[in-house]
């Protein structure tokens, strides 16, 4: 449960170089702002970068922002950032850098299950956008709905045939 009041108190903060309020405010958003942005980017180690970025902006522009819904400023901030990445992507040249396995680098502690890679390798790519969405970014459904130009029963339609497809995985392939 997101608190709009502390986070717009927080970038008050922010807008007149207080530290400890920069902090906290990334404490406090930047697992949802990181979720999002692999949800959009799809590659790890490009979100921590894009998450970076779009700290790096908050604090820059934290002046410009006025009360209201602070988290959905920030989220639109991570969520142009992204789209100026892909969009640089598109007119580079591709390398052959080795890929980093996030079966490794991200997995439900006790159980060792790779629960990212299965949403991100076994759910359609819309269904596993949208779990992402909800799940780690923290993003309500009509929030993600707007995001993805999409009826809302459409996307709690997709999100719920993900889960049941999700839980049904981990089950048979995990015994969970």
């Amino acid at each position: 449960m997101r608190d709009e009041g502390l986070l717009d108190e927080l970038l008050c903060r922010v807008s007149c170089g207080d530290e400890e309020a920069f902090e906290r405010l990334y404490r406090e958003t930047s697992k949802q702002v990181f979720a999002y942005l692999l949800s959009v980017v799809g590659e790890y180690h490009t979100a921590e970068d894009l998450t970076q970025d779009t700290f790096v902006k908050i604090r820059r522009s934290a002046d410009k922002y006025r009360s209201g819904n602070a988290f959905a400023w920030i989220m639109q901030i991570a969520k142009n950032t992204a789209f100026s990445e892909m969009k640089k992507a598109r007119r580079s040249v591709p390398t052959d850098f080795d890929e980093h396995d996030l079966n490794a680098a991200y997995r439900i502690d006790e159980g060792q299950i790779p629960v990212l890679e299965i949403i991100r390798t076994r759910l359609d790519a819309a269904d596993s956008k949208i779990v992402l969405m909800h799940l780690a970014a923290g993003l309500k459904h009509r929030e993600i709905a707007k995001q993805l130009d999409m009826p809302l029963g459409t996307t709690l339609w997709r999100y719920n045939k993900a889960i049941k497809t999700l839980q049904k995985i981990i089950k048979e392939e995990y015994g969970e």
